[in-house]
């Protein structure tokens, strides 16, 4: 069917209209500011007005632009928009910063979670769903700085909060004193995403800023405290947590404090890990099985080993094979608790929490020879696991099969040894 010449002379108009960015049409400019970002790095230049637009819309749509973009061309423009009154544009802008070093994060990374240690257990196994870049990519001081004035200073809870959470996925310790800043705002989301960033930051000097919050009323803010400081690793912490203990009413609360005491070795917490290690609750029991594994005294192992073989809870099974491995039994076998730890691996629902004790077994080098074999030998989960761990918390001897498991017929297990091959050479003298 063939067009009239008016036709094609409105569809041309229309088609010019949409692509003229400074049209008196804010439609237009919206349109425009879209069709700039398939034009890829061309279009970063011509989008850079209309960040500055009257209009939100243009300016949201503008950003998303830059993001549709990418690449290093956009990072000052994002980081300028950080400056929008607007939440929205605030959030999107920190967003985009995000997934130009951790790609993927635009589409749907940044979506943090909210309800966390809603069963009284402490939510630290985490998996894809909680991004942080690693260890060897370093975001620009100035988008720091920028992301941090955003997560203290803004008027907008949404942009603080998408602040906050792109602060920890890229480990933003020098902000710390921002984020802590943002806390005064007693908003629950901004809490949250402010606790979540400390734990991926990973400052231990934070921790004693943070013990006001081990009281907080509000059971679920408290929890989410007591999660971040036992991972900020701080022993000081320990006084503050048995005071949350004695106050506490609260099952849940309970739970987690004696998890979060488990992670802090201190012989002054032994009276409770004695306790509630036949506790009826099994996240007591767990608790207090990981918390005397932790402790280190081989004298509590044959104890661990007469509870294992009798537990059938998984949680607590699991917290007494790792005790019982860091108390020194550490041989391989089919029955035995390191090899159980590995298997788990397989476990979607439990893969977590068994990744993260042999994280913390790894640095034992008669544990991680068995984590080395196990590597080369083991199924595709667990090799894709292992290779994580080594690269977090392997040593020199971890190099060579790493190396080896590169060359693995699946394409994503030789993708995960290499992106470990790089972390660890990162963290290697």
């Amino acid at each position: 069917m063939r067009l009239s010449f008016l036709s094609v002379l409105a569809a041309a108009v229309c088609l010019g209209w949409a692509q003229d960015p400074a049209s008196a049409d804010t439609k237009q400019r919206v349109k425009a500011a879209r069709a700039l970002g398939k034009e890829g790095s061309a279009g970063v230049e011509k989008l850079k007005p209309l960040l500055g637009d009257n209009d939100v819309s243009v300016r949201r749509a503008a950003v998303e632009s830059l993001v549709v973009i990418g690449g290093q061309q956009t990072l000052e423009p994002l980081t300028h928009s950080l400056t929008d009154g607007d939440g929205d544009v605030q959030r999107l802008a920190a967003n985009g910063l995000v997934n130009f070093y951790v790609p993927g994060y635009y589409q749907g990374g940044w979506r943090g979670r909210l309800k966390r240690g809603s069963e009284g257990i402490l939510d630290r196994f985490r998996g894809a769903e909680e991004p942080v870049a690693p260890a060897y990519v370093t975001a620009r001081p100035e988008i720091i700085a920028a992301l941090g004035k955003v997560t203290a200073e803004s008027a907008s809870m949404d942009g603080r909060m998408a602040a906050a959470r792109a602060l920890g996925v890229l480990r933003g310790r020098e902000a710390s004193d921002q984020l802590l800043a943002a806390l005064a705002t007693k908003n629950t989301g901004v809490l949250y995403e402010v606790l979540t960033a400390f734990e991926k930051i990973r400052n231990p000097d934070v921790a004693p800023r943070l013990f006001y919050m081990l009281r907080d009323p509000d059971e679920k803010v408290q929890l989410a405290a007591i999660q971040t400081v036992s991972l900020l690793g701080n022993r000081e912490a320990n006084a503050p947590l048995r005071e949350a203990w004695e106050r506490t009413k609260s099952d849940k609360v309970r739970r987690a404090l004696l998890e979060a005491m488990a992670m802090l070795p201190d012989e002054a917490n032994r009276p409770l890990f004695e306790k509630y290690l036949l506790d009826p609750d099994e996240g007591l029991r767990a608790g207090a099985a990981e918390g005397l594994g932790r402790l280190g005294k081989p004298e509590d192992r044959p104890r661990m080993e007469t509870l294992w073989e009798g537990e059938r809870k998984m949680r607590p099974r699991l917290s007494l094979a790792f005790a019982m491995v860091a108390l020194g039994q550490r041989e391989i076998g089919e029955l035995s608790p390191l090899q159980y730890l590995i298997n788990t691996l397989n476990h979607k629902a439990w893969q977590g929490v068994a990744q993260g004790f042999l994280k913390d077994l790894a640095p034992e080098p008669v544990v991680r020879f068995s984590l080395h074999n196990a590597l080369l030998q083991g199924s595709r989960l667990e090799k894709l696991a292992l290779a994580e761990i080594l690269g977090e918390r392997g040593g020199k001897d971890s190099v060579e099969p790493l190396e080896t498991l590169a060359k693995d017929s699946d394409a994503e297990v030789a993708t995960e040894s290499l992106r470990a091959l790089r972390l660890l050479r990162t963290r290697l003298p």
